[in-house]
């Protein structure tokens, strides 16, 4: 595995959130491509994919697709996430494709404690930006 994802593993080997929560790793490879799937293990609908450049790491989760959101909002909900990227600490809002998601960077420098802190921060940013995004989305 890539040195890098395998200090992302590492720190997260034995990391227990103050509120009791553990992360679970998995690791899927190919010929040309190596990436972890990180799940906080009290939000495991939304997994955190992990992969790693030779400078950077990339955390990405997606949230919802352009087929959930109320027709006539995708204005609304894009100057939203807008004006939150900057109040979101360690994540931000993405569009790829028809998925939208929130994501983190760091450097491949990045100690144990650095990486705790982004995948915890990450984690928790899911659940709020679901929350401001629901009045957005179709209700299921």
């Amino acid at each position: 595995m890539n040195n890098s994802l395998d200090k992302v593993q590492a720190a997260l080997a034995d990391y227990i959130t103050e509120d009791g929560n553990r992360f679970s790793v998995t690791e899927t490879k190919n010929d040309t491509f190596t990436m972890l799937t990180i799940i906080r293990d009290d939000i495991e609908e939304f997994a955190i994919l992990a992969t790693a450049s030779d400078s950077q790491l990339l955390f990405n989760v997606a949230l919802f697709d352009k087929a959930q959101i109320i027709a006539g909002q995708s204005p609304a909900l894009h100057t939203m996430m807008l004006e939150l990227n900057m109040a979101m600490p360690l994540s931000s809002f993405a569009l790829t494709g028809a998925n939208y998601s929130i994501f983190g960077a760091m450097s491949t420098e990045s100690d144990a404690s650095q990486i705790q802190e982004e995948i915890l921060v990450l984690s928790e940013n899911i659940m709020d930006a679901l929350e401001v995004c629901q009045h957005f989305l179709i209700k299921a």
